[in-house]
């Protein structure tokens, strides 16, 4: 009787559990497919993405990817890009900002000529 408790005991928290991977199962899916179109808007790598598969042991296995060889390289190249490109931008707005001073100054410099003319 005692045996037969605990084995009821045991097969409802294995429902319990196996109720509980499936909702989050159903989470990564959802989860995925934003990746995915993340992925595809930020066009990182050509035919990267997620493809869930139940019977994986592994993260790996179980996303369709493995993120430290696949997508991290991907992601840390876009930051270079991006922070090259950052770079540029505020070299080109130092540039910009030097000649805004200088012209600012002939302005003032052919105002003051043409006030003393008058």
């Amino acid at each position: 009787m005692e045996a037969e408790v605990a084995r009821n005991g045991w097969e409802e928290k294995s429902w319990d559990l196996d109720t509980m991977i499936g909702h989050k199962f159903k989470e990564l899916e959802a989860l995925s497919i934003e990746c995915n179109q993340a992925l595809r808007r930020l066009k990182l790598v050509q035919g990267l993405q997620y493809v869930l598969n139940a019977k994986g042991s592994s993260p790996a296995e179980v996303l369709g990817i493995d993120y430290k060889s696949t997508l991290k390289p991907a992601l840390d190249s876009f930051a270079d890009d991006i922070n090259k490109s950052s770079m540029s931008k505020l070299e080109e707005l130092i540039s910009l900002q030097q000649q805004s001073v200088e012209n600012a100054t002939k302005i003032e410099a052919k105002r003051n000529r043409v006030a003393a003319l008058q």
